[in-house]
């Protein structure tokens, strides 16, 4: 038992570790990560003397980062003679509290993805777990085995025995952990009745061994099959696939058999015994075994991966991959499982992963459909039935995808692109794992690698956009992705901050890769978002990005200006301008060969003034006070390709970036009963929705009494049938069967908009969303395991007839988050300074004709919007 040190018995022990040798080893000998806050770890003296601590401290590495993190001190701590000393969280339970010495909330908040050591000085003198993140210690106990009894500065997991969570025997004693007696299989001498893998998965979501309501059985049955994987992260234990097929293919030949503890001495193919209980944890049909009863009885020939089909009667994919469950399983072609996310972070599993989906990538609800409708509903519904999550067992190191290998590695051609990429939309063929249930998700869990061979390519890359055929002039948007160069000798913007590149060698990649994009986009006029907010000169950022692009365009007629601003009317350029108050802003470049500037206007967006919103304790959860970005409107006029046309004529362009969804408004914060959501978001608008409306109706207004073409571009953070979008476009409460309102308490330029009621909204602006017109499944942008269009082209009924096309260039939102500038979780990945992930947003294309359109044309097309804006 450990012994609690007094004063007096402290200066013996002082005085004995001063004349004696210390011949003591001083380990980490028991490690518990229990539920909630309920965590421990014991330190040992294995010796024959006591040993005072100073100079030694316990650490803690998050996620296994490579540093160590937090430090505790144990400074003036001292373990007598074969005792322990014991730190616990400072809220665990009082069981776990009354058996420590001391407590601690820093070091001790680890999760067992944490390594801890113990360092002497600097270095360490005794570690658990290794760095590089893989779960290693999750929900158990692990207690230091009595045959190893000495530090080390390496984690060796065979030296380890593990326990379930929150076992806390032992803690407090120098006793070590005992292996259990072996289990046999057989009972006096005879071999169980076993239970067939296929009676307990049953042709349901549910085990038929289980009564109703019931998630784990009473009694313990044994089975026996051949081991088709182990895995000791995502999931722990072994997956068996049964000795016989029973020929029903409504029933798993697979099950997965809980250990929570790593099997290092099983591998596919060896034939195994185990006993345990049948259990549904969390919808996932596994048997819960009993502590180290499972034995080898034998070796087999691994089993092979079975392919996943359809069967006419299932009612979903989802119902398919039931079948499945616990199996080593297949894509094929037939299949045709869709990359619907590339490789990134999941927030359920916390953890990095791909997402499939079968069919067809995953669209956003209110792409396609008015957000809130019934149809809206289904497809999400339709989505998590479809979705398919691809794992590794062990969390993969920054910058490396563990099932693929190759990926980001090789340029075999030196092209400065890498021929090993996975994008959004390709169908991946040969992909081979266990299929598990968490969070909510199948779970596939690789067991075979890939390479570029077994993608199939369903929207190749593209060295420009792809246009049914060339018009004479083309409007583009290209989000920038937080371009700043005031960390780099531009100029400072309104709040100092940087969004953009932490140091230069991220700053020229990103550099390269933006003027490497725009140049083969190819636009004469080009809405950028995301570009800093420093000012209209040489030295901000949209001058350093024109010069960069005019440093690569030899003929002086295709070369780019930006649209500067006249702010005082006395026809100068205000170079140092801010637009805005943001660290961001809008801009346009433009060709002058195609288009001469006529004049610059910013369109002032609203801003919300509501009151505060108090949670229930009086604290404030939503100030209320919430901004917009300006609108940057230029009108150009459209020089003529014949010289003798005596009229030319004028199109506005508006670029965008309305209210993100990420932050919340009044709307979104406020209780129900005093007319906000409530904090829900039922319709998957994100947040803000209300205050985007708002913006949609003074752009529709500011724009109404400007004569000419229009243009609306950019992100305006609305995917294609949300509430601003249709707005702007074609709503009306008869043909949505919904009601739109404006955010309360709005104001542009000190007056106000909308006030405590906010308003409904009854009418659109009779925009036409082009891209959508010409391609009704468009998308720019990708998140979590969805893709939507966010970014627009939208135009006035008056350009209709001269429009070629209008698309998306797929070069950002289907592509790696691993290939843009940043080296954070990149690794070693090598960079490239080709187009491809040079922003989150994929450009939006419009290819316009407007030869022959002068003259008379120009004065019937103004005919024509004079009367279309007196209809409305």
């Amino acid at each position: 038992m450990k012994q609690k040190l007094t004063p007096t018995l402290l200066a013996a022990v002082v005085a004995s570790v001063l004349s004696t040798p210390a011949m003591s080893e001083i380990i980490i000998s028991q490690y518990v990560e229990g539920s909630n806050n309920n965590k421990a770890i014991e330190i040992a003296n294995t010796g024959e003397v006591s040993v005072e601590l100073d100079g030694y401290s316990l650490a803690k590495s998050i996620n296994g980062g490579g540093d160590w993190d937090s430090k505790l001190s144990l400074d003036g701590k001292v373990i007598q003679a074969k005792s322990v000393l014991v730190i616990g969280h400072t809220q665990s339970n009082e069981d776990i509290k009354n058996l420590s010495d001391f407590l601690d909330n820093d070091v001790l908040g680890f999760n067992g993805n944490d390594p801890v050591a113990l360092l002497k000085g600097n270095d360490v003198h005794d570690v658990i777990g290794d760095m590089g993140g893989n779960d290693f210690a999750k929900d158990v106990t692990l207690t230091r085995s009595q045959d190893d009894f000495s530090p080390s500065s390496h984690y060796q997991a065979s030296n380890w025995l593990e326990s379930d969570k929150n076992d806390i025997q032992g803690l407090g004693e120098l006793n070590g952990g005992q292996a259990p007696e072996p289990f046999a299989c057989e009972q006096d001498g005879h071999e169980p009745v076993f239970t067939s893998i296929q009676e307990i998965q049953g042709e349901g979501s549910r085990s038929p061994l289980l009564n109703n309501g019931a998630f784990i059985s009473d009694d313990e049955v044994y089975v026996k099959g051949i081991v088709s994987a182990v895995t000791s992260s995502l999931t722990k234990g072994f997956y068996l696939q049964a000795l016989n097929d029973d020929g029903n293919p409504k029933t798993s030949e697979g099950l997965f058999v809980e250990t929570n503890q790593s099997q290092s001495e099983l591998k596919p193919g060896d034939l195994v015994c185990v006993k345990g209980k049948v259990q549904e944890n969390y919808q996932q049909t596994q048997l819960k075994a009993g502590k180290n009863a499972w034995v080898k009885q034998g070796e087999h020939t691994p089993p092979v991966a079975t392919e996943i089909d359809i069967l006419a009667d299932d009612a979903s994919f989802e119902q398919s991959l039931e079948r499945y469950e616990g199996m080593l399983v297949k894509t094929s072609a037939n299949l045709d499982m869709r990359v619907t996310r590339t490789f990134g972070y999941d927030y359920a599993a916390s953890r990095n992963n791909m997402v499939l989906a079968q069919g067809g990538i995953n669209m956003h609800p209110n792409q396609a459909f008015a957000a809130g409708s019934d149809k809206a509903k289904q497809q999400s519904k339709d989505n998590s039935e479809r979705r398919l999550f691809i794992e590794s067992d062990h969390k993969a190191p920054n910058g490396v995808i563990p099932y693929y290998p190759e990926f980001g590695v090789t340029d075999a051609d030196q092209n400065g692109s890498t021929e090993d990429y996975i994008r959004i939309g390709d169908t991946i063929v040969g992909l081979e794992g266990v299929l598990s249930y968490s969070y909510g998700d199948y779970r596939l869990i690789t067991t075979n690698t890939l390479s570029k061979d077994n993608f199939i390519r369903r929207y190749p890359r593209t060295q420009q956009p792809e246009v049914k055929e060339k018009g004479d002039l083309r409007i583009a948007t290209f989000n920038v992705l937080n371009y700043f160069n005031s960390p780099f000798g531009g100029d400072t913007n309104p709040n100092g901050g940087n969004r953009g590149a932490k140091t230069y060698p991220e700053f020229e990649i990103q550099q390269a890769k933006i003027v490497n994009a725009i140049l083969r986009l190819d636009a004469d006029i080009i809405g950028l978002m995301e570009i800093e907010n420093n000012g209209l000169g040489e030295n901000g950022a949209i001058g350093q990005l024109v010069e960069q692009l005019n440093q690569q365009i030899d003929n002086k007629k295709d070369r780019y200006k930006f649209v500067a601003l006249d702010t005082n009317g006395d026809g100068i350029k205000d170079k140092n301008d801010y637009i805005g108050t943001d660290a961001i802003t809008t801009g346009v470049l433009y060709r002058f060969k195609s288009v001469e500037l006529q004049s610059s206007r910013v369109i002032e967006m609203p801003s919300q003034q509501a009151p505060e919103v108090l949670d229930d304790d009086g604290k404030v959860i939503e100030d209320g006070k919430n901004y917009q970005r300006n609108t940057l409107a230029p009108t150009f006029r459209i020089k003529s390709k014949d010289q003798k046309q005596d009229a030319e004529e004028r199109i506005t362009v508006a670029v965008n970036h309305f209210k993100s969804k990420g932050s919340k408004c009044w709307e979104d914060a406020a209780p129900i009963d005093e007319g906000g959501q409530g904090g829900k978001d039922v319709d998957q608008q994100g947040s803000c929705e209300n205050f985007r409306v708002a913006a949609a109706v003074a752009l529709g207004e500011a724009l109404e009494d400007i004569p000419g073409h229009k243009v609306i571009l950019g992100d305006l953070n609305a995917y294609g049938k949300e509430d601003p979008m249709l707005v702007l476009t074609d709503y009306s409460q008869k043909q949505y069967g919904k009601v739109i309102k404006a955010a309360r308490n709005t104001y542009i330029g000190g007056v106000e908009q909308f006030g405590d009621q906010g308003e409904v909204i009854h009418h659109s602006y009779g925009y036409i969303n082009a891209v959508a017109a010409k391609h009704p499944n468009n998308w720019s942008f990708s998140y979590n395991d969805e893709v939507g269009a966010l970014d627009h082209i939208l135009i006035s009924p008056s350009l209709e007839k001269y429009v070629v096309d209008a698309t998306e260039w797929h070069i950002n939102g289907g592509e790696s988050t691993l290939f843009e500038y940043s080296d954070r979780y990149t690794g070693d990945l090598p960079k490239y300074t080709d187009h491809f992930r040079s922003s989150d947003h994929d450009p939006a294309v419009l290819e316009l004709k407007m030869a022959g359109s002068f003259g008379l044309g120009a004065i019937v097309s103004l005919f024509g919007l004079a009367l279309w804006r007196r209809r409305k």
